[in-house]
């Protein structure tokens, strides 16, 4: 078991040992009934002291991961039932925990109901305006397609996206302090390779957005989950994490919160940026979804909005709410950051497509970007509305969810006898498929949910397919 150890961590040494191989265990890379190696095995080979070790294995047997038999050793606990490693596999084991948890929840094949993805449905984006202008754009300047991008991005477009999060957000930045990015997806991975060594603690909500813990798991980062309420991220319990072992970076997606759709306080955004300047942790703001807000109720400001010591970085998605093919976000960060994620992109990807860049600029300078949004939340909203109607039907009383103000998604608690497994099963058999809970926590989900993506079918298939699956979870209750 290759693992790697920071000695001048901030991290204590057996908390870098068990978090590395928790990760390990709930991922399957350790698979369940593994043998692990003895305990002086381990502590020789990390050249760590026996009862730091054993302290791990404590805990880990505590915590129920791994089952101790005298005179046999320790061998794993594990739901994951993956089979063992080859012998070629395990000489290469370093690289198994590079395998992304939650894209194994993902359904890669294809269903007419289609829940999983939180997407919005084409029908409903400027697909002709995009192409029309996309063509001018060529026709104008066919040498484009020749062009390298600048690493940071087009400037005429970064000073495009400074005057649409002021107008749209009310946050003031300059385009100096604007990185384009391939998504937010993107922005998540420039922060982590740019900040975090492989040791490094990060905090995330729990439940929190699938995509964003493989990125921290598959560093070998320690991963500490913080439960969130009505108001967001418990900042009692990050404050209490930071007491005793102070993370590197928070992430947050704090507005129509991915998978739950709930929204962070202004309260909560402004103590988490005073815990961010006390304990001198980054936080990664997440904005994917703010402008689809309904019932015509603005969310809270952005934290970034509120950040006066540049300790947040501001990541914004223009892919799901404009054009999903031209792939493109924003990264925002003040100047003592910059410059270390301006090399960062530079190693990744040497900028962002030209033409991706310049085909979005008519449509962000015309008042379509407004009317658009507007219509978007109106097609939404009704969607978000039927889906909780249909559930009120079939599944009163026995189903959890909180309606959302906004975003893409509904969370729904299940009945504690239900078997995602066997949901998820039968419901792919009816061509139907939805994102397991399981997808969106670090360890194990404490009740049974999925995630219900409320906007990538057409109002008709959104209101059958969600009720052949309210009829289908009826049934198993």
């Amino acid at each position: 078991m290759k693992l790697v150890l920071q000695k001048e961590s901030a991290t204590p040494i057996h908390q870098q040992i068990y978090h590395q191989i928790l990760n390990r265990i709930q991922t399957g890379a350790l698979p369940d009934g593994e043998k692990m190696p003895s305990l002086r095995k381990l502590s020789t080979e990390l050249k760590v002291n026996y009862l730091t070790v054993n302290k791990v294995y404590q805990r880990l047997e505590e915590e129920g991961h791994i089952e101790v038999f005298q005179g046999k050793g320790a061998f794993v606990k594990s739901k994951h039932k993956t089979k063992p490693f080859t012998e070629e596999e395990a000489e290469q084991e370093v690289f198994s925990t590079l395998l992304q948890r939650s894209q194994y929840l993902v359904n890669r094949s294809k269903y007419h109901y289609d829940f999983s993805k939180a997407v919005v449905s084409p029908g409903l984006l400027p697909s002709h305006f995009l192409a029309q202008q996309t063509k001018a754009i060529l026709d104008e300047n066919p040498m484009i397609l020749t062009t390298y991008g600048p690493v940071e991005g087009d400037e005429e477009l970064r000073e495009e996206v400074s005057t649409y999060v002021e107008q749209q957000l009310g946050y003031q930045t300059s385009a100096d302090n604007i990185l384009i990015t391939s998504g937010v997806q993107q922005g998540i991975n420039i922060v982590a390779n740019t900040f975090l060594t492989p040791t490094d603690t990060v905090a995330v909500e729990s439940p929190c957005y699938g995509a964003a813990i493989d990125t921290f798991m598959n560093r070998g980062n320690a991963i500490v989950p913080i439960p969130i309420d009505e108001e967001g991220m418990r900042m009692d319990v990050l404050e209490e994490q930071c007491r005793t072992a102070p993370p590197k970076l928070v992430y947050v997606n704090p507005t129509f919160h991915n998978p739950t759709g709930g929204t962070m306080s202004e309260k909560r955004r402004k103590e988490l940026l005073e815990l961010a300047e006390t304990y001198g942790f980054l936080i990664v703001e997440d904005d994917s979804f703010s402008e689809i807000y309904f019932d015509g109720v603005l969310p809270p400001k952005p934290i970034k909005y509120f950040d006066d010591a540049g300790h947040c970085i501001y990541l914004k998605g223009f892919s799901k709410t404009m054009a999903p093919g031209i792939r493109l976000g924003a990264l925002i960060a003040d100047d003592s950051l910059y410059e270390s994620l301006y090399i960062s992109k530079a190693s990744m990807d040497v900028g962002s497509p030209l033409l991706n860049q310049k085909a979005l600029l008519p449509f962000m300078r015309t008042k379509r970007m407004k009317d658009h949004l507007e219509k978007l939340r109106i097609a939404l909203q009704i969607r978000r509305d039927i889906t909780s109607e249909i559930l009120d039907v079939y599944l009163s009383g026995n189903v959890r969810y909180t309606l959302p103000k906004g975003g893409l998604n509904l969370w729904v608690e299940l009945p504690e006898g239900i078997d995602i497994d066997e949901l998820r099963k039968r419901a792919n058999e009816r061509s139907i498929s939805f994102l397991p809970g399981s997808a969106c926590f670090v360890g194990d989900a404490p009740t049974p949910a999925i995630r219900l993506s409320f906007s990538t079918l057409s109002d008709r298939e959104n209101t059958e397919g969600i009720t052949h699956l309210a009829q289908l979870i009826a049934s198993l209750v």
